[in-house]
């Protein structure tokens, strides 16, 4: 009798355990960085400035344009610097970086976690209540300023609606997550802007942090 009851005993505090909130923080949401396998040579500032005229006129067609980049060209041939193969370079390293930022984990789908961030709110209820918001790990971002990798932004659905004091302090919010890259064009202080995020949460509370 005594082991039918410990393992009820047992089996309670499993299930208990297996129920309870997954404290999470950003970094849970970024897989383990791989080291990109291009790499951008040491240049002087006087040569990432040349570069920097050899991508800009390279958007031109025109006779000028074209006199403008063989001399910038060769400035940098003579530095031993080949400024195509730079630039052909420079998109590859972009690339990786890019899908890199776009990695994202599905440790945690289908679980009830509570994590602390900002909010950007992106659909209000009434004045101020915000019922969805893309919530990221620092104040100001996609205020202002590019928005973070995808694997740190969290589409947040909040039917209650969370009233907005200001979005310089950060919020808990708490309730099932799941990952899912995608793409939308949503509304923010600077106008309509493309975001590409790779979670999104259903929320059953969004508190004040504390």
């Amino acid at each position: 009798m005594k082991r039918l009851i410990a393992a009820v005993l047992f089996l309670v505090s499993f299930s208990s355990l297996s129920g309870e909130l997954i404290l999470l923080g950003w970094k849970d949401l970024k897989p383990e960085p791989v080291p990109n396998q291009f790499v951008l040579p040491e240049l002087s500032y006087q040569q990432r400035q040349l570069l920097q005229e050899v991508f800009t006129l390279n958007q031109y067609d025109d006779a000028e344009s074209a006199a403008k980049l063989t001399v910038l060209k060769n400035d940098l041939k003579a530095d031993g610097l080949d400024a195509d193969e730079l630039l052909m370079l420079r998109e590859k390293y972009i690339e990786v970086q890019r899908l890199a930022s776009e990695t994202i984990i599905s440790d945690f789908d289908g679980e009830k976690v509570r994590i602390p961030g900002f909010l950007v709110p992106i659909e209000f209820s009434a004045p101020l209540v915000a019922t969805d918001f893309l919530l990221v790990p620092y104040a100001g971002a996609c205020i202002h300023m590019p928005p973070p990798p995808a694997n740190q932004i969290v589409l947040v659905s909040y039917p209650a609606g969370y009233k907005v004091e200001t979005v310089q302090y950060p919020v808990w919010v708490e309730g099932v997550i799941s990952s899912k890259l995608t793409t939308d064009n949503v509304y923010l202080v600077d106008g309509e802007t493309d975001v590409t995020m790779g979670y999104s949460m259903n929320a059953s509370s969004v508190v004040n942090y504390h």
